[in-house]
């Protein structure tokens, strides 16, 4: 399988993970206890993450991938 389809299947997967686990977060086991403002600023810290960890993926496979054999 080549390097950008294992990336892209990986994005797939880190960003429903992350974004589950923000929903999952703030609206079941912090419901009520946060003001609209806190809720807003840890959704905040599950994006940077949802991002930090996409280009992660991209670079981490980017440099495993096989060279071409000709």
């Amino acid at each position: 399988m080549k390097w950008w389809k294992k990336a892209l299947i990986a994005s797939l997967v880190w960003l429903v993970l992350v974004f589950g686990a923000g929903i999952l977060h703030t609206e079941l086991i912090l419901a009520g206890e946060l003001t609209p403002a806190q809720a807003d600023a840890v959704m905040e810290r599950y994006g940077n993450a949802v991002g930090v960890g996409l280009v992660a993926i991209w670079i981490v496979l980017f440099l495993r991938r096989k060279p071409r054999t000709s």
